[in-house]
């Protein structure tokens, strides 16, 4: 094993961040909540809208069955993207087909960096592999930040499918911290016991 007590706890912690990060963002893209839109029907607050990068959804007068329908099946969204989208339909959709790629990429480089964590556990390997799960989980970040900032050119992220995602977003960077810390340290402080420096006595 590669592992002291220390490096051991902070590759346990990548892990169990990461894998939680990777739930949350798997949750949080794969729900409709990340904007919703609220009316007042007889007295009573109902959710009347709900979107995300992939498909949106629409109550009917009374507030209770939704109608959904995805952007593949029908590009023209003007009416289930209402909430201050800019510019022109075919733009509109080429954000969120951009958004949607950039955070499923990211989604895979959580995996990635989170997995090959592992390889920190064994000792010899190439002194490269060591950065594997660093930079997984680097890039990672990035398109997970780029994929939000893109798709906010046309929704607001005003509910819980995007706090999911912005939650496993801010994991994933305490993931990366982790990581580099228990790299550095295999790097810095290799195992001694393997030179057998004498004591000398004074």
């Amino acid at each position: 094993m590669n592992t002291d007590g220390p490096n051991n706890t902070f590759i346990i912690i990548t892990i169990v961040f990461g894998g939680i990060a990777l739930l949350l963002a798997c949750v949080g893209i794969g729900t409709p909540n990340w904007q919703s839109a609220q009316a007042v029907i007889n007295g009573q607050s109902y959710v009347i809208s709900t979107a995300n990068f992939f498909y949106a959804c629409r109550s009917n007068l009374n507030g209770t069955a939704m109608n959904c329908i995805h952007r593949s099946d029908n590009r023209n969204i003007n009416q289930y993207y209402p909430i201050n989208a800019r510019w022109n339909q075919t733009e509109w959709n080429q954000h969120l087909d951009n958004a949607a790629g950039l955070c499923i990429v990211g989604i895979f480089f959580i995996f990635v960096g989170t997995l090959t964590t592992l390889l920190m556990c064994v000792e010899n390997l190439a002194t490269w592999i060591y950065l594997i799960s660093p930079t997984g989980l680097f890039i990672a970040c990035l398109f997970m930040l780029a994929g939000m900032a893109e798709g906010a050119y046309v929704l607001y992220y005003n509910d819980y499918a995007a706090n999911l995602y912005q939650t496993a977003h801010l994991l994933t960077i305490l993931s990366f911290l982790v990581s580099c810390i228990a790299a550095g340290r295999i790097f810095s402080f290799p195992d001694l016991k393997q030179y057998d420096i004498p004591i000398r006595k004074m």
